[in-house]
Order: C-alpha cells, then sequence, then structure tokens
C-alpha cells in the first residue's frame, strides 16, 4: 500500500472509533468536519502563531514569519492580507489566463516527442513555478535555488522545527532566500516595474512600508504555497482520471464538467493534509478538555473525507457538490491564491486532454513515487505514458 493510501486509511480509523486524539507529537489531533470548521473559524480561541510559541527564537524563521499569513492572528494578519489582496484581485488573476496558456504550451512542446515522460518534472513543478515568478518579476534562471528555498518552507508545516533541522537547512535556506527577496525589493524600491514585486514594496501599512520580515513573507508565502498547490492539483487529478476511465470519458465529452471535477480531486486529495493551531484559552472540542497553550492539528484530509459532510466520501464523483471543503482553509485564513490554483489546473488539464488522446500512469516506468503525505500530498515523481 502506498504511504499516501495508508494515510487514508488512517483517516477512516480515526473518524469512525477517535475523532479527537490527544498525547501524540502532533499534539490535540482533530478529524471531523464539524469540530474542524469550528476551529478554523474560531480565531480568538484557536491562534495560528504556532511558530511563535512552540520554537526557540531564531532570527531567520522570525523575520520569515513577520509577513508569513498562515502563521499571523488579527489583527496583523487583517493589515497583510489586505496588501497581498491588492495585487491578487479576481481581474488579476483572469488576466492571467493567456500566460498561463503559454507557459503550458511551451513545456507541453518540449516533450512532444516523447510517448512518456515524468509529468512532475515535464509540466506540474515549472508551470506554477515559472508563472508565480514571471508574475512576481523574478527570473526563472533562478528556478534551481527556488527548489531549495520551497523544501525549506515545506518543513515549516508543523508547530515546531527541530532545533538541528532549523539550525543546519532550514535557517540557511530561509537566510539565502531572504537575502534574494531583498534584493529585487530595494531594487523596485528605486525602479519599479510593472509586477507584484514592485507593488509589495511599495505597498504600506498604517502609512509605512512593509518590513524585510514582512516582504520576505508575503513574497515566500506567495511564491511556494500556490506553487506546491497547483503542482499537486495536476499530478492528483490525472492519477484519478487514470484510475477512473468513466470519469475521464465524461470530462472527455463535456469540458464543462472541468471545474468541478477538480474540486472533487482537492477534495479527495488536499495539497496539505493538516493545518496547526494552538489554543489560547481552555475550551472544548468534541466534548473533549483541551486546556491552554495546546497544540492542536486539524486535520482537513480527514474532514473532507466525513461522511457526515460528503456521503460516501472515499468515492471519486465528478457530479458531487463540493462546497464547503476545506482545502483552502476557511473564514480569515482562506488562500488568497485559490483563484490563482484553479485556473492553472483547469487550463494544464485541459491542454494535456487536448493534445493526448490517452495519458496514463506508467507502472512500467515504476509508477508513482509520493512525497511525505503528513506534509504534502503530491507526488514526486509521476511518469505517465501519453497517446496522441
Amino acid at each position: 500500500m502506498q504511504p499516501v493510501d495508508s494515510l487514508f486509511s488512517w483517516f477512516r480509523e480515526m473518524l469512525d472509533t477517535k475523532p479527537v486524539s490527544h498525547g501524540g507529537a502532533h499534539g490535540v489531533e482533530v478529524f471531523g468536519y464539524a469540530d474542524i470548521a469550528r476551529i478554523l473559524a474560531d480565531t480568538k480561541t484557536f491562534s495560528s502563531e504556532t511558530a511563535r510559541k512552540f520554537n526557540e527564537p531564531h532570527f531567520e524563521l522570525d523575520r520569515f514569519d513577520e509577513g508569513n499569513l498562515v502563521t499571523t492572528d488579527p489583527p496583523r494578519h487583517r493589515k497583510l492580507r489586505t496588501v497581498i489582496s491588492q495585487v491578487f484581485t479576481p481581474r488579476a488573476v483572469a488576466n492571467l489566463s493567456e500566460r498561463i496558456e503559454r507557459v503550458t504550451a511551451t513545456l507541453l512542446d518540449q516533450v512532444a516527442d516523447r510517448d512518456s515522460f515524468d509529468l512532475v518534472e515535464a509540466l506540474a513543478f515549472p508551470l506554477p513555478i515559472t508563472v508565480i515568478a514571471d508574475v512576481l518579476g523574478l527570473p526563472i534562471e533562478d528556478e534551481p535555488m527556488f527548489r531549495v528555498w520551497g523544501d525549506a518552507i515545506g518543513a515549516l508545516d508543523a508547530a515546531t522545527v527541530p532545533a538541528d533541522l532549523l539550525e543546519n537547512e532550514v535557517g540557511p535556506a530561509l537566510h539565502e532566500m531572504g537575502e534574494y527577496f531583498l534584493r529585487h525589493v530595494r531594487d523596485r524600491r528605486e525602479n519599479p516595474r510593472d509586477d507584484v514585486m514592485s507593488r509589495l514594496a511599495n505597498a504600506t501599512i498604517d502609512g509605512e512600508p512593509l518590513t524585510d520580515g514582512e516582504m520576505i513573507g508575503v513574497t515566500g508565502l506567495t511564491m511556494f504555497a500556490g506553487h506546491a498547490t497547483t503542482m499537486s492539483l495536476i499530478c492528483t487529478a490525472v492519477i484519478l482520471l487514470d484510475r477512473h476511465p468513466e470519469a475521464l470519458a465524461e470530462i472527455r465529452a463535456d469540458r464543462e464538467l472541468v471545474p468541478n471535477a477538480l474540486e472533487e480531486v482537492l477534495r479527495m486529495y488536499p495539497p496539505f493534509p493538516r493545518l496547526v493551531r494552538v489554543t489560547t484559552t481552555e475550551t472544548e472540542i468534541g466534548g473533549h478538555r483541551v486546556a491552554a497553550d495546546q497544540l492542536v492539528t486539524p486535520w482537513i484530509g480527514a474532514a473532507n473525507r466525513d461522511a457526515a459532510k460528503f456521503p460516501d466520501p472515499d468515492r471519486f464523483d465528478i457530479h458531487r457538490n463540493t462546497g464547503g471543503h476545506l482545502v483552502f482553509g476557511q473564514g480569515i485564513h482562506f488562500c488568497l491564491g485559490a483563484p490563482l490554483a484553479r485556473l492553472e489546473g483547469r487550463i494544464a488539464l485541459n491542454m494535456l486532454l487536448d493534445r493526448y488522446s490517452k495519458i496514463s500512469v506508467d507502472p512500467a516506468a515504476g509508477g508513482v513515487e509520493w512525497e511525505n503525505p503528513h506534509q504534502i500530498i503530491c507526488p514526486r515523481r509521476l511518469p505517465v505514458r501519453v497517446s496522441r
């Protein structure tokens, strides 16, 4: 059994037997939809500032967290979100369609003479990182560095980062990334251009420009959170449609089904399966008392498979009403990059279907290799075989 399938089996076991669990490395673990929806909505009781709470002070981590919306509470969160939302308006995202189509076509052209390739390397990784680097105004030739920094930020998805990892890997990567972004920020303040980096660099909060840390956190999160989501969505869509040829045939016959099908993919294979919170006061979750200052881990991947919310939840159904899935969070922390990830996913899947009469996972090439699904549900390698 693949690790990702083991994770889903564990979700089912916990939903059926212990929807609130105490005592593990993740603190109080929560699995049910209703409990998790309440946790995400109650930002006063369940704080997002877990990094400051559970990690020893560290300059690079603290600086990054200044502008990290994921680990910031109101009122600072609202002010940072207002700045970012001004540059990622629905109109701005919609205007990226042609750019996304062009990048997707170019990447697929590069494997046009092949009947098999790794979908991660060929499309799923380079598409979102190229698009967001272009939008920010960063040179795509720096992409090898972006990969290293993305791995470092991926290690920050938990409340705590082991001291040796922070000192030897995450800290140095965050330092290199921070100095890189700040060079571009200083350049944009002196020589603004028509890009998002320029607008962020010259934005203000309460009349003051964003601090270095705020710029590093905002830019890093913008680049890497959206990138990982789109990469996962493209890959898992291909995997699920390969496993469900009847659904694939329906989509080929009616492309209007693509958006809802992708929402079902997200529900079943959420790129980030868990969040972290810390209680600010004593409370209760699902009838269990939880003290103040307790780490809480809402497993949104389990919530999206809760039969109380989604009947027959382990069945892939492209006609399902997926409204309310928690992939992009909820309330004030709803992901600002969700429209961009959805747009990239739609364009990529449609272009794959346009180009190929058949696209399937290639077991002869070793099959799917997954990242650690407890951190991100995404293949690190996805060999496919295609026919035109």
